[in-house]
Parts: structure tokens; C-alpha cells; sequence
């Protein structure tokens, strides 16, 4: 062999590559056992299993560590490991599903046609309160509350005192309280 065959034998990379190979040999010898022993465990797909087995064999090669006395163990209990964080972040992932389903389903329950009809019959409702009104406080009520302008506002564009437009507005919130306790007592 010379001295070239014992230098080689011996290089580190050569020791790496005999390594890989054996994983490799004992990654195709138990990949089918493996993913079955997943699939029995974790009731997990097919698919989903030798996923979680090419994972653990990606980590296992990645260990630098010649003295794996039980490689195959270790590719299970790998494949075990990543199983087991999988489920962990699918029942986290379903319990965000589940909350986000909930409270969508609250919602479209508020949206139902009772309340549909509720909803309807207190605008008929405020909605007579507001015509019933004298002309002034209607518009004062209206620039308030639809458009938004503050009682400064209000009593710069229509030329009247804040305190006046105050209590106009004042008493149209209550002439719509009264209208809608009616309908309740």
C-alpha cells in the first residue's frame, strides 16, 4: 500500500465518508421500519413520517461524533424528538385555528337574524326620534354626530354660542335615549 494508502486511510475526511456511509446504509436498512413505528406512534401520514425520518437522518449525519455506539437508536429516538415537536406546534397551530373559528362563529352568531331585526327596529326607532325633533336641533344633532363636528365647530358654522349648541345636542341625545327605552319598559 506505501505510505500514501496508510495516510489516507487515516485522513479525517476518509473516517467521515466511511461514517456517512454507514448512516447511510443504516438509514435504508430501517427508513421503512422507522417510518412505520412514527406512523403507529404519532398517527402521523405516510408522507408526514418520512419527512420526520429524513429530518432526524439529516440531524444525525450533522453529528461529528465517531463514537455512535447505536446509530439506528438514534435515528428513532430523533425521529421521535422531531415527531413530538410537530405535534407540539400543530396543537398550538389548531388551538389559534380553533380561537380564530370561535370567534368568528360569535360574530356571525351576533349577525343573526334576530339581531338583524333588533338592529332595524331601533333605527326605525331613532330614526322617528330625529324627525320628531325641532329643525335646529336635528341639524346641530346631525353635524355632531354623522359629520363629526366638535360643539366649537358647530357653533362657529351656524353662528350660535357653544354652550347653546350643547345643549341642543344634549337634548337630542335624550330625546333618543327616551325613544329607544320605550321600546324595553
Amino acid at each position: 500500500m506505501g505510505i500514501d494508502g496508510i495516510y489516507l486511510e487515516g485522513c479525517p475526511e476518509r473516517m467521515f465518508d466511511r461514517q456517512l456511509s454507514r448512516m447511510h446504509d443504516i438509514y435504508v436498512q430501517h427508513r421503512s421500519e422507522l417510518c412505520c413505528s412514527v406512523v403507529n406512534k404519532f398517527q402521523v401520514t405516510r408522507d408526514e413520517a418520512e419527512d420526520i425520518v429524513q429530518a432526524a437522518f439529516a440531524r444525525v449525519v450533522a453529528i461529528e461524533d465517531s463514537s455512535i455506539k447505536n446509530p439506528r437508536a438514534l435515528l428513532y429516538k430523533t425521529s421521535y424528538n422531531i415527531a413530538i415537536d410537530l405535534k407540539r406546534r400543530g396543537t398550538v397551530r389548531q388551538r389559534h385555528i380553533d380561537s380564530v373559528i370561535d370567534s368568528e362563529a360569535t360574530a356571525v352568531e351576533e349577525l343573526g337574524p334576530e339581531r338583524v331585526f333588533e338592529g332595524n327596529r331601533q333605527l326605525h326607532i331613532l330614526a322617528k326620534a330625529l324627525w320628531g325633533m325641532p329643525k335646529k336641533r336635528r341639524k346641530l344633532f346631525a353635524m355632531n354626530r354623522f359629520d363629526g363636528f366638535s360643539y366649537a365647530e358647530i357653533a362657529r358654522r351656524v353662528g350660535l354660542s357653544e354652550t347653546s349648541v350643547r345643549k341642543h345636542i344634549s337634548k337630542g341625545l335624550m330625546e333618543c335615549q327616551r325613544a329607544l327605552q320605550q321600546i324595553y319598559f
